[in-house]
């Protein structure tokens, strides 16, 4: 039996970041990588393989990095772990003993249990090439696409879709494309409701459908997808059905050896990532999540924050000086035909939702200074969330140019360290003409001063009714 010090099994964003870490912090340990897809894809890259980059291939992460930094990276189905004798099966016959075990085993799509779901055409993303290589090719013939959800991926699918498709095919309904989402709005469980209409406008503006407040009753065909009956009685005709409503942990492996694990929080772990099995920690999309804010179970799960678990998780394997994650926050961004949309913590809604009171700050002003240089936006908007109580920001939107995911960054970064805002307001900022707004008018800055404004009336008016009273 072959042996290495530390078995990590998944090879996307947990699962690599672990082995990085390990192999630089204990350059001495063995660190063996197991995947079951013969390369790993770019987990977010994914929807613009379609559009953008064309061929599946050029949304792969390179082996060759990891395999220098002295990983061994095996391509391998697991069949058990037996945490007694600390040791891998696999679906070949053959085996590998372990030291320390990292389950990065991520998550998997979630269907939903509706008529016609297992017909053919009828697709899920996957993070597997050949899988997304099957949906290239099915997408290469399709007339009419309806993708079911919403979120980041369905917006992006669609876009990506109706790019792939091209301008004159989309303008003459030569191709079709349809969004379908439950809720009010697309991106509505992330953004800002008025950031969400502006993502739907985008998607029309490329002839997308976008049909919101609308669920599916049933996908039909005899065999093959050929419509998608809505609850209201509409149907859709197609020949291609993209279901994207979600993901859910993958915890097989964590039920088959016995770690506590529940099919929809995930493969129980505490705040160093440790499971109950002293040997064996899990991160990822696999692992448990309570939210930074709420400390509430949370359902987010992202490549950034398996990021932060695969390095907590590895570096307390060996480290007597621990790491603890401190919960998932959320921090989002993406891009929608022209307009680039960020979100971090809380929106209004959910603040609303948790019962936490908060006061916003808003700016809207030209991203570069002055408004008159060329690719300036005139209006690009940020949007801050303050908790009433304390001052300190919950929750950060942006509105506008490529800047935006940068800027929200910031704002994550903000919302962590618990900074108010009167604190970001004098925050001090790199400013340049063609890079940022004027250093008068800086989004961050300005919008966390009128928070700081509307903070400081309501301060003022809760004194005033006690000393009324």
């Amino acid at each position: 039996m072959k042996k290495t010090d530390v078995a990590i099994v998944g090879a996307s964003a947990a699962g690599l970041m672990a082995a990085v870490t390990l192999r630089k912090r204990n350059p001495e340990k063995s660190v063996t990588v197991i995947r079951h897809v013969v390369k790993t894809p770019v987990p977010c890259g994914i929807p613009y393989i379609y559009g953008t980059l064309k061929r599946v291939e050029k949304n792969i992460i390179p082996d060759e990095n990891f395999i220098k930094m002295g990983v061994d990276i095996k391509y391998m189905e697991v069949n058990a772990v037996d945490r007694e004798n600390k040791s891998i099966s696999f679906v070949d016959g053959t085996s590998l003993s372990y030291d320390k075990l990292i389950l990065s085993s991520g998550s998997k799509p979630f269907v939903p249990p509706l008529p016609g779901v297992d017909q053919e055409n009828v697709f899920v993303i996957e993070k597997d090439p050949l899988k997304l290589q099957k949906l290239h090719t099915a997408l290469e013939s399709a007339k009419n696409v309806v993708v079911v959800g919403g979120g980041f991926i369905g917006v992006e699918m669609a876009e990506q879709i109706a790019l792939m498709a091209g301008k004159e095919a989309m303008k003459e309904s030569r191709i079709t494309v349809s969004l379908i989402e439950m809720l009010p709005h697309c991106l509505m469980m992330a953004c800002e409701e008025e950031f969400c209409i502006q993502a739907e406008n985008e998607l029309t503006k490329l002839g997308v459908t976008v049909k919101t407040n609308s669920g599916v009753k049933e996908i039909a065909g005899q065999g093959k997808v050929t419509s998608v009956r809505l609850a209201d009685g509409t149907e859709l005709e197609t020949d291609l059905v993209l279901v994207s409503i979600g993901a859910v942990p993958n915890i097989d492996l964590a039920n088959q050896c016995g770690l506590s694990a529940d099919p929809r929080k995930g493969i129980l772990v505490d705040e160093y990532m440790q499971t109950q099995d002293p040997d064996i920690l899990a991160a990822g999309d696999c692992a448990s999540k309570t939210s930074f804010i709420t400390g509430k179970t949370s359902g987010i799960r992202l490549a950034s924050v398996a990021c932060s678990e695969g390095m907590i998780a590895a570096s307390n394997l060996y480290d007597e000086t621990k790491r603890r994650n401190l919960g998932a926050l959320g921090a989002f961004a993406t891009k929608v035909g022209s307009q680039s949309i960020a979100a971090a913590g809380l929106t209004s809604k959910a603040a609303a939702d948790e019962g936490i009171e908060v006061v916003i700050g808003e700016a809207t002003t030209p991203n570069r200074h002055p408004a008159s240089l060329p690719d300036c936006i005139t209006e690009m908007k940020a949007k801050l969330l303050f908790q009433k109580d304390n001052g300190k920001i919950v929750g950060g939107h942006i509105l506008g140019g490529e800047s935006s995911a940068d800027m929200v960054n910031a704002i994550a970064v903000a919302i962590q360290t618990g900074a108010t805002a009167e604190e970001l307001a004098t925050m001090q900022y790199a400013t340049h003409p063609l890079l940022t707004a004027s250093p008068l008018f800086y989004h961050i800055m300005l919008a966390a001063e009128n928070g700081a404004i509307q903070l400081r009336k309501a301060a003022k008016q809760k004194k005033l009714s006690r000393e009324a009273a």
